[in-house]
């Protein structure tokens, strides 16, 4: 797992440097409202990305790693039924998002184009579960990788050429056509993934799905309805400052995303074969996400401004910076809330996952509905910061009664002191190149760490040990 999660997070690394130029060049090329009319329209088409994977995938990796189904055999009836249904839904994206926006002829024009990618992507969903199942990530970096950087590159091109929104609108699609390609080569060299039809198995899986489908759905609804809210309620301008603002601070989300794929199949089965070493684990897992979020928040509010200033444009920095600050906070919540929900799908929580996820869902809609007439892109930023907060407190509580975990209070008392060394250091630095204040920050936080931290020389060193015998034993 360590191995897995170390991979995808150097490319995931390098890709977010590919990815942040690729934004930077596009915000400037097309300006505040070209990009705030492209950015509706990716928003728009997000909304429906729910059902590009309808929760099978997780329902496939739980099935095989608990031992109650074959993977290869899930594998193939999932693609069949995504095969099935992947027009239609591409189809009612579309006629929906041009209903919505009939008045906007700039959203009108590339909405077909980006909704191209979600019937790529539904497809490509599938063959998830056998790198989730046998651990098995470097296509998946790879894919990743690969897709930025051609993305960067065209975009490069299409600023030589000169080229207008529609062009821009193509290269959205780019990413998932080149994860198909590379991930369903992959696939294939470890098992057949061609697909199967069968009504039955696939109803089957449909319906117990149904509870991860919903949150899911609810998820998605959650986490992009805030934007869509915005292209209603308010200018391009403010959708295009909310979007670069997200794609900024949520980029680094994917750390989380990463560290949860490769340990999904361990927190089912330990909670299937050892609740305690199930409690263990997932507090370990929520030290792990803590050291790295809790910088991210901190550093994140501190050089938010910097960040908007070098990545974006003045347009958009009036909101941008503060709306940026804001997400950098949701984005160290959400490592924490992300990890304890996987446990609770481990222990087969999913309803009350649907129930907190249709509340905060609720919450979430009501704040953005009071505070973006307000304050624009900082009031979708601090809705999302405020809903997230209460999730963590919800889950937090939920899993502490169903199991011996309990948050690692201790752990977040001792990290306080690098914490604050790290952020005295980005403040200082503030006004000196961006680069140079973000390496100082991390640097300060990496040595104070290892000097009074809780993750320091010795505790590695334990580590490696212990993964030494282990591998002796076996």
């Amino acid at each position: 797992m360590a191995v897995a999660f170390g991979y995808q997070l150097v490319f995931r690394i390098l890709g977010m440097i590919a990815s942040i130029v690729t934004v930077a060049l596009t915000v400037r090329h097309l300006g505040g409202e070209s990009y705030g009319h492209l950015t509706t329209a990716i928003v728009f088409v997000s909304l429906w990305t729910s059902f590009s994977e309808l929760g099978i995938g997780a329902v496939v990796v739980r099935r095989a790693t608990s031992g109650n189904g074959d993977l290869q055999r899930l594998v193939q009836v999932n693609t069949g039924l995504s095969i099935l249904y992947c027009v239609p839904l591409a189809l009612v994206t579309t006629v929906t998002g041009l209903l919505v926006y009939h008045d906007d002829p700039e959203v009108r024009t590339v909405l077909p184009v980006i909704t191209l990618g979600l019937a790529l992507t539904t497809i490509a969903s599938c063959v998830a579960p056998v790198f989730l199942v046998t651990v098995r990530f470097r296509a998946v970096a790879w894919s990743d990788l690969l897709s930025r950087g051609l993305s960067l590159a065209l975009t490069v091109v299409l600023l030589q050429t000169g080229a207008g929104l529609m062009w821009f609108a193509v290269v959205q699609v780019v990413p998932p056509a080149v994860v198909l390609i590379i991930q369903g080569a992959a696939a294939s060299r470890v098992m057949r993934w061609r697909p199967v039809f069968d009504r039955r198995e696939s109803w089957a899986l449909l319906r117990e799905s149904l509870p991860q489908t919903a949150v899911l759905i609810i998820g998605v609804l959650y986490w992009r309805l805030d934007g869509v809210l915005l292209s209603v309620l308010d200018s391009p301008v403010e959708v295009g400052t909310y979007y670069l603002a997200t794609t900024l601070a949520f980029t680094l989300s994917v750390v989380a995303t990463f560290f949860e794929s490769s340990t999904l199949s361990t927190m089912t089965g330990l909670w299937a074969a050892d609740r305690r070493r199930f409690s263990d684990f997932t507090a370990r897992s929520i030290e792990t996400m803590l050291f790295i979020g809790l910088p991210v928040a901190a550093t994140g509010v501190v050089l938010a401004e910097p960040v908007m200033r070098a990545i974006g444009s003045e347009t958009f920095l009036g909101h941008g910076a503060p709306a940026l600050a804001l997400l950098f906070v949701a984005v160290g919540i959400t490592f924490l809330n992300g990890t304890l929900s996987q446990a609770l799908f481990a222990a087969h929580q999913q309803g009350f996952l649907v129930r907190i996820n249709v509340i905060n869902l609720v919450i979430n809609i009501a704040l953005n509905l009071a505070l973006i007439p307000l304050w624009g892109a900082v009031g979708a930023a601090l809705a999302l910061a405020v809903t997230e907060l209460i999730g963590l407190v919800v889950v937090s509580v939920r899993l502490s009664q169903l199991s011996e975990y309990r948050t690692p209070w201790v752990f977040v008392l001792r990290l306080l002191v690098p914490l604050a060394a790290s952020t005295a250091v980005a403040l200082l630095l503030r006004p000196a190149p961006l680069p140079v204040s973000l390496a100082a920050a991390a640097a300060t936080y990496l040595a104070v760490n290892a000097a009074l931290g809780p993750v320091r020389v010795s505790t590695v060193r334990a580590m490696l040990a212990q993964d030494t015998a282990d591998g002796e034993d076996a």
